[in-house]
């Protein structure tokens, strides 16, 4: 589902560690962005961690990375392909383009962890640009400064139902939605920024093997988030696109609730797109999520 790193200023980096857990715990690709000279520069399409982790030492020659807030994002597909365009920050514009650019600096700009309720315009972008481009852009065309303003952040959680951090040129951060504030001083939108557990576990019904578990405290599993690209599902005789739904090793199928940030066990049939049924399950893409029955 993605998570946002927000270190302000005056605080250090997230240690090699945390950004490490961040990148395999949400590996689809990350970005960063930085204020500086009254610009929000934003840099984006990582797709392997090293790459990440040499563009953040090229930025330690340009800024005092310690007195220069910077916000990290670290995706998870959930609609709109996976690709260096879908990554996330994002300047606050209408413009397609200008979304879609790897480098590029704006004089406000937003990284989202969530899922929005709403149809992508075009196939390949995701449901966070189509809200940039049709609601947010407008919104900060009608009122410059909508972000510093409680009403305004509330407009704009009442929309995503989910988390953003936003960032101006002035270096001022505004989030929305609840964010987790860790020991050192900076923000995670939940807390994929952790390690996960590598245990041995017996299962009765499975041969004795090594697999990924959270704290044996928590109440969860592993789950996969499925797309469109997978299929539909089939929910009491209902046809319903795959799109936001999850899956765990077994088939189990699951709906997100974002209010709790858990996923709801329902019963149905994950099918192709040439009517097969699936499982759709992605080991390697397995994000811990509470299940809230």
């Amino acid at each position: 589902m993605c998570i946002i790193a927000v270190k302000p200023a005056g605080v250090k980096m997230p240690a090699t560690k945390t950004i490490e857990n961040c990148w395999y715990n949400n590996p689809d690709g990350a970005g960063f962005m930085y204020a500086k000279e009254s610009s929000v520069y934003i840099e984006k399409g990582f797709m392997k961690l090293k790459s990440l982790k040499v563009a953040l030492k090229k930025v330690e020659k340009k800024v005092d990375v310690v007195n220069t807030p910077i916000i990290l994002h670290f995706r998870i597909t959930t609609s709109g392909g996976t690709s260096p365009e879908n990554c996330h920050p994002f300047p606050i514009t209408e413009k397609l383009p200008l979304l879609q650019m790897r480098k590029s600096k704006a004089p406000l700009a937003v990284a989202h962890n969530g899922i929005i309720d709403i149809k992508p315009s075009k196939k390949d972008i995701s449901d966070t640009m189509e809200y940039i481009i049709s609601q947010l852009a407008p919104l900060y065309q009608l009122k410059k400064d909508f972000y510093k303003h409680e009403a305004g952040k509330k407009l704009v959680y009442n929309a995503i139902k989910s988390k953003m951090a936003i960032m101006d040129g002035n270096g001022y951060i505004a989030t929305v939605g609840d964010f987790i504030t860790s020991d050192d001083g900076l923000l995670y939108s939940n807390t994929s920024y952790k390690a996960r557990t590598l245990y041995y576990k017996w299962d009765f019904w499975e041969k004795y093997s090594l697999r990924w578990y959270g704290s044996e405290e928590e109440e969860g599993k592993y789950l996969s988030w499925l797309s469109e690209d997978d299929g539909y599902i089939l929910v009491n005789g209902n046809i319903k696109s795959a799109d936001y739904y999850l899956v765990d090793k077994q088939g189990n199928l699951y709906k997100y609730d974002i209010e709790t940030d858990s996923a709801i066990p329902i019963e149905g049939t994950l099918y192709n797109h040439s009517g097969r049924p699936i499982n759709g399950f992605k080991e390697d893409f397995a994000e811990y999520m509470r299940i809230k029955e």
